[in-house]
């Protein structure tokens, strides 16, 4: 009984660490990790998601993304008043679940997982590669869900295409384009991410046997075909750590 007690609680503990966005999970925690970042879950009693950031990749080329604005629901309402607790600074939001006009948030999601991929494994970013191949379960940040302002608001509803761009200071940004031009971007502040989507590396080894990226997935799936979670160790050691 005692047992199934112990259960049941973690469980309503994982639920309260979490939240659904248009039917895809998302977590919830006191950190804001900003899109694109790279960084291990700090998991405690099995429960939180915290995620502590470890670096940034460079990004010489834009990254294609997708946006939906989603209306507010008391449960997204009670998410956002939580974060609170943790950011003094946070903006104030009205919601009434009687009025018609919902407040609303930004899903912003990584759409191009190949050309990030191909970004990882460029010369630029050896260093974060190299940093991925010894470090286990380290994890790369592809979905924020964010509160803007409604003129930041109305200026996505009027672009047709949005990337993540990486400015000359190595701030990440929104970049909104129209027909193929660039009409503004959006600074996504890490103050104002509310929950988010980490997602695993997946390893596969080239002909002259060195390991890269070859896919990028979400932390609940399995790597496909002959891809790795891991890099394995080398066989020498591993006789080393046998010994």
């Amino acid at each position: 009984m005692i047992k199934k007690l112990v259960v049941l609680t973690l469980l309503i503990c994982v639920a309260c660490q979490t939240t659904k966005i248009k039917n895809e999970t998302y977590k919830i925690a006191t950190s804001s990790p900003e899109l694109g970042s790279i960084g291990q879950s700090q998991i405690k009693n099995g429960v939180e998601n915290n995620f502590a950031v470890r670096t940034l990749p460079k990004l010489e080329n834009n990254i294609r993304v997708s946006i939906d604005i989603v209306p507010y629901n008391k449960q997204l309402n009670k998410v956002y008043a939580s974060k609170a607790k943790y950011n003094q600074n946070q903006a104030k939001v009205t919601y009434v679940d009687s009025l018609p006009n919902k407040p609303e948030l930004v899903t912003i999601k990584i759409l191009d997982v190949n050309g990030l991929v191909n970004e990882l494994n460029s010369q630029h970013n050896s260093d974060v590669l190299r940093l991925l191949q010894n470090t286990e379960k380290t994890q790369i940040i592809t979905a924020v869900a964010v509160t803007l302002s409604l003129d930041e608001l109305t200026k996505i509803r009027q672009a047709d295409a949005y990337y993540l761009t990486n400015s000359l200071d190595k701030k990440y940004l929104i970049t909104l384009y129209k027909s193929g031009k660039k009409t503004d971007i959006i600074d996504i502040s890490t103050q104002i991410i509310i929950a988010y989507q980490s997602s695993k590396f997946c390893w596969a080894q080239s002909s002259k046997t060195k390991w890269y990226i070859a896919d990028i997935v979400t932390d609940n799936t399995n790597c496909k075909g002959n891809t790795k979670s891991i890099v394995p160790r080398k066989e020498e050691d591993k006789s080393l750590f046998d010994m």
